[in-house]
């Protein structure tokens, strides 16, 4: 059972209504009538009975929201407890896509932290589902969902279901990274109808297939291209495209001194649709702890920086 859930139904009980209890979490009815039945599947019995005078628990819905409520309020203090811990510590858990400026920006962080007290950072690097899904779930505090601009109505959405809330972080179009010998890299006016016969590398776990509106998240192909690998360790991307003749990736703008650094280049390609976002994306309702403020304030000044390359 999913315990997050417990705090719709005590607030469905509260307000008599599975639709106000929806606004007051700024989420649409549907979705919030789909997390109460799920409960009383779990539970076996119905939570609530449906009337002309709103939502009434029935006698077993009444003994699960007492037992609801207490898991309620253990949580929060169990959060209370960390909180005060979490003021003599640096702690954090942010996840986002693969992309320089964020390790930048996070490298920036950690320098001009404390680091002289305890420190518990966890940073992951994964698709926009995972990060959506561990947002939501509380596994991670902040996350940076990356989309095609054409899409983000879609992750929208999707947030809002989750009871999630985003900004806008940076907006780019996507370049072509390549070894300097590559055979296009002099090439002017370069299109992605020019790189057919190259062998494109791909970031192996950005496709998520259970939605239907997302595409490749670094990838003008989609993924679809003829010849492609999948590899999931940006340091094995970057060694492919240095080692392998013809390779190339799709990535976000990356500033000449990492380029250099990789032994790498990066060349504009026309493709459709070639307008991508990165939002940062945090519970709604959630209070940023001081690790957090700084870290969204190292990410706005690097994206404002590579937002002029």
């Amino acid at each position: 059972m999913n315990l997050s859930y417990l705090k719709y139904a005590v607030e469905v009980e509260k307000t008599g209504s599975i639709t106000k209890a929806a606004q007051n979490f700024y989420m649409n009815q549907p979705h919030l009538s789909k997390i109460i039945r799920e409960l009383e599947r779990e539970l076996g019995e119905d939570i609530f009975d449906r009337t002309s005078r709103g939502m009434i628990p029935t006698k077993k819905g009444e003994e699960f929201l007492r037992y609801a409520k207490t898991i309620m309020a253990q949580e929060e203090q169990i959060e209370a407890l960390c909180a005060r811990n979490r003021k003599q510590a640096l702690e954090l858990k942010f996840c986002g896509p693969r992309a320089t400026y964020i390790t930048c920006a996070f490298t920036d962080f950690l320098c001009e932290a404390n680091t002289k007290s305890p420190v518990n950072i966890h940073y992951m690097e994964t698709n926009s589902r995972q990060v959506i899904e561990l947002v939501s779930s509380k596994e991670f505090d902040l996350g940076i969902a990356r989309c095609p601009a054409l899409y983000e109505p879609y992750y929208k959405k999707l947030l809002q279901d989750e009871n999630l809330d985003s900004c806008l972080l940076w907006e780019f179009s996507s370049l072509v990274l390549m070894a300097p010998d590559h055979p296009l890299a002099g090439r002017s006016g370069l299109t992605y109808l020019d790189l057919g016969s190259s062998l494109e590398i791909i970031q192996g776990d950005s496709s998520n297939p259970s939605f239907s509106f997302e595409i490749q998240e670094t990838s003008a192909t989609g993924g679809d291209s003829s010849r492609s690998v999948s590899v999931y360790d940006r340091g094995s991307q970057f060694a492919l495209l240095r080692r392998l003749p013809g390779a190339y990736m799709w990535t976000s703008p990356i500033p000449y001194s990492e380029l250099s650094a990789e032994g790498l280049i990066q060349r504009p390609c026309a493709y459709p649709g070639n307008l991508h976002r990165d939002l940062l994306i945090f519970r709604k309702g959630s209070r940023r702890s001081s690790a957090e403020t700084e870290l969204i304030h190292s990410l706005n000044r690097i994206a404002v920086s590579y937002t002029h390359l």
